[in-house]
């Protein structure tokens, strides 16, 4: 296999995982040709809950690498009532929506134009059935990142389907938000003052696709395997999972389905073909661009679960605790600052306002 041959596979699986984390005239989808260096990606998700909509906009690279942010697009939401919802860019190729949400009964499409081009992807109805989905979690000892035992988070969701026998297709994303007091630092005062805490937020296992296919199925009730996840002393404090089931049409289903054959197939990187995965956008000019990425249209449902260090199985220790004989520098960078705990993840001083626990 050529080096660019192997580039290309890297830069499939890196889309695949940039997709996952993050979001026509094609009725299939196929595994088309080699992925180019600035080849476009675009990914956005329209869901029908008043909350923040985001499209996301690059290229590829070919080392491998994320792909990287297209500033300068214009970005619209189409509807079938006629409608528009312009985006705003942020940065880094991220654009936002805030204020609408996919409306029961409507189809959207989305429009990019970008360096006078136009590109749209198929309209996609707004699905009207969902599931109900009821956690738990498990702590259990077993093999995860190594070839040692580990003490690892499972989260599992007993989904049960509706009684019609109408297709449903579904996908879930899961986040995490814990709490990670600071070290009470004497060099600020006398006493010191409590430092505001810090709520840290992740994608638990970012390479993990949940989908479920309920169109074929005569049992109602699934319990599925949702993500895993090492345990450490993020458990100390309430520690949160943010569940979020997406109801998806049958031609997104199928994307996802393809997108998890790739990364599926990632444990040899030698043993799948330098493809990637077409979606449903199109440049409206062009039938020959191949577009990556896609627009999915989603009837949303959020759950949460929570965990204590008493759900832990094991002490864990607080290397943050206040000890007045300790100087301020003794202690690790992240009991001074949030910043040094997150490491790039996401965090904030100000709790969600969901946060609530016994």
């Amino acid at each position: 296999m050529s080096k660019n041959q192997k580039i290309s596979i890297r830069s499939v699986l890196v889309f695949a995982l940039f997709l996952a984390i993050t979001v026509s005239c094609v009725d299939r989808l196929d595994f088309l040709g080699e992925t180019k260096e600035g080849q476009l990606v675009i990914y956005g998700l329209f869901t029908d809950v008043d909350e923040r909509q985001v499209v996301n906009v690059s290229r590829t690279a070919l080392s491998g690498l994320a792909p990287r942010g297209v500033p300068n697009a214009r970005v619209t939401v189409l509807s079938t009532s006629g409608a528009r919802f312009p985006y705003t860019s942020l940065k880094n190729g991220v654009y936002e929506l805030v204020g609408f949400r996919a409306i029961e009964g409507l189809s959207y499409a989305l429009e990019v134009v970008l360096d006078g081009k136009v590109y749209l992807s198929k309209y996609e109805k707004v699905p009207v059935l969902d599931a109900e989905d009821k956690l738990s979690f498990t702590f259990d000892n077993e093999l995860f990142r190594t070839d040692k035992p580990e003490y690892v988070f499972k989260l599992f969701s007993e989904t049960k389907l509706p009684g019609t026998r109408d297709p449903i297709y579904l996908r879930w994303t899961i986040e995490e938000t814990y709490l990670w007091p600071l070290a009470w630092l004497r060099g600020t005062g006398i006493p010191p003052p409590q430092p505001p805490p810090c709520f840290i937020s992740d994608v638990i296992e970012p390479n993990r696709i949940n989908l479920f296919d309920g169109s074929g199925t005569s049992t109602r009730n699934s319990t599925l395997l949702l993500g895993r996840r090492s345990v450490d002393n993020s458990f100390q404090y309430p520690f949160f999972v943010t569940v979020k089931q997406l109801s998806i049409t049958r031609e997104a289903y199928e994307y996802w389905e393809r997108i998890k054959i790739v990364i599926s197939n990632q444990g040899s990187l030698f043993d799948i073909p330098p493809a990637p995965v077409s979606g449903n956008i199109f440049n409206v000019n062009d039938s020959e661009e191949t577009i990556l990425g896609y627009f999915e249209v989603a009837k949303t449902k959020t759950t949460r679960i929570y965990t204590t260090n008493a759900d832990v199985p094991f002490y864990l220790l607080d290397p943050c605790q206040f000890l007045p004989s300790t100087p301020d520098d003794s202690y690790p960078a992240e009991c001074r600052s949030c910043a040094a705990r997150a490491q790039g993840r996401s965090w904030t001083t100000k709790a969600p306002a969901w946060w609530k626990y016994d």
